[in-house]
């Protein structure tokens, strides 16, 4: 399979969700995205390769890269994230509108501000409408999805002692970036990631 990344310029991240550059700095030179998020990775503010990361894959890609990032980080999961991130897989293995609203709807109704509710959210957020009444739809700004990852991924993080937060953000880079070149998503932990199946 070929790259899972939607554009061919790290500018390009810039241009199509334009909020990013509040948050993240935009490249000097013309480089590939993959080789942006390395660059962003070993700057200044590190953390910020994970928002940029998070908008350069297709929503269902991005989720899937975030939920087994929480799942490989978080130990705090409670039952209730766990059904919010089995509903996430549901809906990133099978895309359907379905799935989205009962992931979406799990991820409401969750009384936690946790890592798997926000993979939750994301996942809800891909689509649908912002607008609770049926008839008054407002389409979903297109770059929630990539925030809820990003905060998802963070909130994981955050999870970890602070010994462990460097590898922590390397570890998802490092699988993320894989699976963005195509290859099945690695297993998210602080030892060597593992290929498993997509």
């Amino acid at each position: 399979m070929g790259s899972r990344i939607r554009f061919t310029r790290a500018k390009q991240v810039f241009e199509t969700y334009p909020e990013l550059s509040e948050t993240v700095k935009e490249p000097m030179s013309d480089v590939a995205p993959a080789d942006y998020t390395l660059e962003l990775r070993d700057g200044d503010v590190p953390l910020s390769s994970l928002a940029y990361f998070a908008h350069i894959l297709p929503k269902r890609e991005a989720v899937w890269w975030g939920l087994k990032c929480v799942e490989g980080l978080d130990r705090s999961q409670n039952k209730s994230d766990r059904e919010v991130l089995a509903l996430s897989e549901t809906w990133v293995r099978e895309g359907d509108e379905d799935a989205r609203v009962a992931v979406h709807s799990a991820a409401e109704a969750s009384k936690t501000d946790s890592a798997a509710v926000w993979i939750g959210l994301a996942a809800g957020w891909s689509g649908g409408s912002l607008s609770p009444v049926a008839d008054q739809r407002v389409d979903m700004p297109d770059d929630l999805t990539a925030k809820a990852v990003n905060t998802a991924v963070l909130i994981a993080l955050g999870s970890l002692g602070p010994a462990q937060r460097d590898p922590g953000l390397a570890a998802c880079l490092s699988a993320g970036l894989s699976f963005a070149e195509g290859g099945p998503m690695p297993v998210v932990s602080l030892r060597e990631p593992v290929a498993t199946a997509n």
